[in-house]
């Protein structure tokens, strides 16, 4: 099918199947300005010019990991060199020096060290210090290692650290769906249906998510296009999706990066792969969110024009893994990001932390899993 068919059926409001998205990606980068003109156009009609944020922290609570993912720099092997594991009291210090500030974002690595009693601990105190903070965080991929850990199920995990105070959870650690290529990327990960399980019962339950994808790496557009599938298909299923997250692989310090299969990518990749990204969630996901950490100012700045209407983080700790075109930068000021919207022809909107008004459609009810 001609490309300019599939974007002119999704200018008319029709919805783009896989097969669609994969012969966008497959174009290349001559396809790029009539995908951004697109892109944007939905953007426009979704969310007007605006380009939200809410001021947040990113708080690393240990880098100890047992995942060892080949992409990943940022984990120490316990004991280690580097390796650290932050107490509740650390954490508490971090979130008052970040003040002020709606919410805090919470990751960390597969510690065997840390069970479910730590992070309830650490749920309760955040909110007797801080009640009215939005505490967003811990990947499908910690949630599945704590429950295993403990012996219990991650329906347990989630409504614990629900009840204890968590208020959203975040769609990382989705990596690529496509078990074959996350054997060879992360091998002692949870699968892909595992993630979907684990999404689908946090919303269920009540608990927004976002999703994402790393991309950049050695997958090909095949492995692109069926991971949007996989989340378009849960999202139908159950609206919980709060906004989808496209992140660009960054190669720096990571074992992958010396794979024979791994070729750099260039911006124009990554524009393409966060338009496709808006086209194909058009009538799914209102929210394509891009973090500064990751992509640099410039980039970021054109990610506006391919769909992009929410940012990361505004604050990362020194931890976080980050792209070469910060220069090191830890913070991105409210006023600096402001007059970068502005100037970049949109409205900058300070956003409500996502909350479960976000969620759309939820089944009532839930069974709870029986452990055999």
């Amino acid at each position: 099918m001609d490309p300019k068919i599939i974007l002119e059926s999704a200018r008319q409001r029709e919805e783009i199947s896989a097969i669609e998205a994969l012969m966008l990606m497959q174009e290349g980068d001559s396809i790029l300005p009539d995908l951004l003109e697109t892109a944007d156009l939905l953007n426009r009609r979704l969310n007007g010019g605006a380009v939200t944020y809410v001021r947040s922290r990113k708080i690393n609570y240990t880098n100890v990991c047992r995942a060892e993912c080949r992409f990943c720099p940022f984990w120490r092997k316990k004991g280690a060199r580097g390796a650290f594991s932050l107490g509740v009291v650390d954490i508490l210090r971090q979130i008052r020096d970040a003040q002020p500030v709606r919410q805090i974002d919470l990751q960390g690595g597969l510690n065997p060290d840390l069970t479910l009693p730590y992070f309830v601990e650490l749920l309760r105190a955040i909110k007797y210090e801080y009640p009215n903070l939005h505490v967003h965080g811990f990947s499908p991929s910690e949630i599945h290692f704590i429950a295993r850990r403990s012996r219990t199920t991650p329906f347990d995990v989630l409504k614990r650290l629900k009840s204890a105070g968590l208020d959203s959870l975040s769609g990382d650690s989705a990596d690529i769906l496509n078990d074959k290529l996350r054997k060879k990327l992360a091998p002692d990960k949870l699968r892909t249906n595992d993630w979907i399980d684990i999404l689908r019962t946090a919303h269920r339950l009540g608990l927004p998510t976002t999703a994402s994808v790393l991309f950049g790496h050695i997958e090909d557009e095949i492995h692109f296009s069926e991971h949007l599938d996989i989340v378009k298909s849960l999202q139908k299923e159950t609206g919980g999706i709060v906004a989808f997250e496209p992140v660009p692989y960054l190669p720096v310090g990571s074992d992958l990066a010396h794979d024979r299969r791994y070729r750099p990518r260039s911006v124009e990749f990554t524009l393409r792969a966060i338009a496709i990204s808006r086209i194909f969630y058009a009538r799914s996901i209102r929210t394509i969110q891009l973090s500064w950490s990751k992509v640099g100012l410039p980039t970021l700045l054109r990610g506006l024009d391919a769909g992009v209407n929410d940012l990361g983080a505004l604050s990362v700790d020194s931890m976080e893994i980050r792209s070469p075109e910060v220069n090191g930068k830890l913070c991105l000021p409210v006023s600096v990001l402001r007059s970068m919207i502005q100037k970049a022809g949109r409205n900058p909107v300070e956003r409500e932390p996502w909350s479960t008004r976000s969620i759309t459609r939820v089944k009532p009810r839930i069974e709870e899993p029986v452990l055999v």
